[in-house]
């Protein structure tokens, strides 16, 4: 290979790798909540951000740990739930199961497709959180009873719990949460689901949850269409690396003859 032809290989191959790292990475602003209600003092999921610059794409929480503010911006490493693996999210670097992402999946549809601002979002909602925080929302709404209206927390507790009130973080047969990680899904099983997890301040790196996070970590339906130009633009270079070489093995290939 010619010294030009290996110049331009070496640039086309680090455009590539710079490419797959902003794939890997994009910018998060929570802008507000979406028509879901306020219940027990939060927000219900979905909210509305603006990820990799598009705006109004409904995110869901299923971090209840850390805290999130409407209007502030962090970075966020973008994770397909096909790629899910102990250090590429939150939950993962923080020793949870990866495997219960499954649960996730199947819960954050039912946010994505329950009513907005009705009971059966409510419901989901807090068993979504509850998947890799029972204990946490448990305790909360324990410490926290709304004993009126047309969802006391009493009966919340039952229905992601399946047990009798505010009393118990364990799943039972019966609840939600028990329902959601014992139906047999799989993190390959939402291919259309992406990760969102928090960076720390100022690093690349992903902050493990429950451990002061910027923010929280969030689901989104696809990665947003600034990671399709890159795509585009990674296929592009790698046809460019491809074309060079071959261009690179006729010119060798001459030269012997």
């Amino acid at each position: 290979m010619n010294q030009a032809v290996r110049i331009c290989c070496l640039a086309a191959i680090a455009t590539i790798c710079l490419a797959i790292s902003a794939l890997a990475q994009t910018s998060l602003t929570l802008t507000g909540p979406t028509s879901g209600p306020v219940y027990d003092g939060i927000y219900m999921s979905p909210y509305y951000a603006t990820v990799g610059g598009v705006t109004n794409t409904p995110v869901v929480c299923d971090d209840f740990g850390d805290d999130s503010y409407f209007n502030s911006t962090w970075n966020a490493t973008i994770t397909s739930f096909s790629s899910i693996t102990s250090s590429n999210t939150s939950w993962g670097l923080a020793g949870a199961n990866t495997s219960l992402y499954g649960a996730v999946g199947y819960l954050t549809n039912l946010v994505l497709s329950a009513a907005h601002g009705s009971t059966t979002q409510i419901i989901d909602t807090f068993a979504l959180w509850a998947v890799f925080d029972p204990t946490g929302v448990e305790k909360y709404l324990a410490s926290n009873p709304i004993t009126s209206g047309p969802l006391t927390t009493a009966a919340l507790c039952s229905d992601i719990f399946g047990t009798a009130g505010c009393t118990s973080a364990t799943a039972m047969k019966g609840g939600l949460l028990y329902t959601a990680e014992n139906g047999g899904y799989t993190t390959g099983g939402f291919l259309n689901l992406t990760v969102l997890s928090p960076e720390v301040t100022g690093t690349s790196t992903i902050c493990k949850a429950e451990h002061g996070c910027a923010a929280q970590e969030f689901i989104t339906l696809s990665v947003p269409e600034g990671g399709s130009t890159i795509a585009y633009l990674l296929v592009a270079g790698l046809c460019c690396v491809g074309a060079m070489l071959l261009r690179s093995r006729r010119v060798v290939t001459r030269t012997i003859a």
